[in-house]
């Protein structure tokens, strides 16, 4: 079977199962980029491919500038594609089976304080001189993000009707489409409100999603990612990326410096494992720990 074949029955498959076409669009990114070096190789056919090929591609993907999470998350979605391709009968050995996952140097970039300050106050002058749609928009964007944890995919599938303005609980679908409750505090409710009458007073006819683009139409994961880039440009962080999953840190590195427990941070980020959690308690806890050192009650204390 020419490789090309594989790949499309492969997305087909997964377009079947219902997968989210924003996974789809990242995997059939990789797998274009794997036919490339293979064509480059002189390689078509599926089972030309071993185990050589295979680290040959990995260290091509390596010298290329690929980052440690880069070369995992593409290994990850290759190893299904063949991992499938074995199910299927087309193969019967997955060729990247032996390749390993390279380390990753884990850190965890977020904003400081005094960068969220800067960019709420940005917006907010923003949205005072110019009272446009993008300004007012993005603002509660910001506000949501930042508020809530969520993820910019979960952020671009919310429904009003997802919303319980009553108990202050949102309805997500995460990962895996897995439903899930996210808790909303009382000031970003009050936003939401906000922003829900700037809409029904802009269109015609409301969108039953929370937010969405000038022309009433759902807004998408690549326009939040624009909008971070312009916002990145505007604030010009020199040590933090300012990118949506930036907030989702932020919402970590917060809870867990104000006192609140591993457990309810992971549930309420809806991690599947709480080792993913626990490495904001890595990362964040030494703050944590030099704060009450420099603020402890015994420092002014003649003992």
């Amino acid at each position: 079977m020419l490789v090309r074949f594989l790949i499309e029955e492969f997305i087909a498959e997964k377009r079947y199962e219902n997968v989210t076409e924003q996974s789809i669009k990242t995997s059939l990114y990789n797998y274009k980029h794997l036919e490339s070096f293979l064509l480059s190789e002189g390689i078509e056919q599926v089972k030309d491919i071993n185990p050589r090929v295979a680290k040959r591609y990995m260290m091509f993907c390596k010298d290329s500038g690929d980052k440690p999470t880069t070369l995992n998350s593409r290994l990850k979605r290759i190893k299904a594609l063949f991992n499938w391709a074995i199910k299927e009968q087309i193969i019967e050995n997955n060729p990247f089976s032996e390749v390993k996952k390279v380390r990753e140097d884990v850190r965890i970039n977020t904003f400081t304080d005094e960068e969220v300050k800067e960019i709420l106050s940005y917006l907010r002058r923003k949205k005072r001189r110019e009272d446009s749609f993008y300004a007012v928009r993005n603002y509660t964007v910001f506000l949501t993000l930042l508020s809530s944890g969520i993820r910019v995919g979960e952020l671009a599938n919310i429904r009003w009707e997802d919303i319980n303005f009553e108990t202050g609980q949102m309805k997500v679908f995460g990962k895996a489409r897995r439903e899930a409750n996210v808790p909303l505090a009382g000031r970003l409710l009050r936003e939401l409100a906000i922003w829900k009458t700037y809409c029904e007073n802009k269109f015609n006819k409301t969108s039953p999603f929370v937010f969405v683009s000038q022309t009433n139409k759902p807004l998408t994961v690549n326009a939040v990612k624009c909008f971070f880039k312009r916002l990145s440009q505007a604030m010009d962080f020199p040590q933090t990326r300012c990118s949506a999953h930036s907030c989702r840190h932020y919402y970590a590195k917060t809870y867990i410096q104000s006192g609140g427990d591993i457990v309810s941070l992971a549930r309420i980020l809806r991690h599947t494992s709480i080792k993913t959690t626990e490495r904001y308690l890595h990362f964040f806890g030494n703050e944590l720990a030099e704060q009450n050192e420099k603020f402890n009650p015994l420092n002014n204390l003649n003992i």
